[in-house]
């Protein structure tokens, strides 16, 4: 990392990140990744530890409740899935031979080391093959069914959308949907799908919805109290 996208000689140790899409400079506190501030390319770097130091307060008390958080979050005995209602049970090795490669998760997984972010990571490797493994085949059912064709999926982990469709018809779906139940699933296709044809949130949309699913209200109102079905172990890492 070049010298100035991290602090040396400040008393909080940050690091920074330039981004296009920023319209003002902030500061954010990742659960893994530790103080980060975000400006626009245009915006003055000389200004940034200023920028820190007028906001080191709030900062140190964030630093302090993550590190709370992270001490307070236990990881599951076994790994349990709404939408299949499946249950996997889950072993932890003190081995430090961790595995970074294996990513499937069979009748049982199994975790090395002792490092808590290295188990996250695993556990949501295991998530998202499993998503891999479960969403698509699914996705290409309620197609078939709807009539309503795409062009690509891809499975993703997005912080505030269960699923996206863009105007080329290719459908992100978030792979933890593997934590509701699938008929919300299969609702939260049916919205992207609909989408192929309208995208927006048009009467005409809606209109196409109830058409495929006449109880859509329904599912909407449960996918908004949704997150907290995610643990607090996987929205941890999210955010990291």
């Amino acid at each position: 990392m070049p010298d100035d996208d991290r602090s040396s000689d400040f008393e909080l140790d940050w690091s920074l990140r330039v981004s296009r899409r920023a319209r003002h400079a902030r500061l954010q506190v990742k659960p893994f990744g530790g103080l980060e501030v975000v400006i626009p390319a245009r915006f003055p770097r000389h200004q940034v530890a200023a920028l820190v130091d007028r906001h080191a307060a709030w900062a140190r008390r964030q630093l302090a409740r993550q590190a709370s958080l992270r001490q307070a979050i236990r990881l599951p005995d076994e790994l349990s899935l709404a939408f299949d209602n499946s249950t996997t049970p889950i072993v932890y090795r003190g081995d430090s031979s961790f595995d970074a490669v294996d990513n499937r998760c069979g009748e049982s997984i199994v975790i090395d080391g002792v490092d808590q972010r290295a188990r996250i990571d695993k556990l949501r490797r295991c998530i998202r093959w499993r998503a891999q493994q479960s969403l698509p085949p699914l996705l290409e059912q309620v197609s078939r069914r709807t009539g309503l064709g795409f062009n690509r999926v891809s499975i993703r982990s997005q912080k505030t959308r269960w699923g996206s469709c863009s105007n080329r018809g290719n459908i992100s779906l978030n792979d933890q949907l593997l934590f509701l139940p699938a008929e919300t699933v299969e609702y939260l296709m049916i919205h992207e799908l609909c989408h192929t044809r309208h995208l927006n949130h048009s009467r005409a949309f809606w209109a196409l919805v109830q058409t495929h699913c006449p109880g859509y209200r329904a599912h909407e109102a449960h996918l908004r109290k949704s997150r907290n079905l995610v643990p607090d172990w996987f929205l941890l890492s999210l955010y990291a």
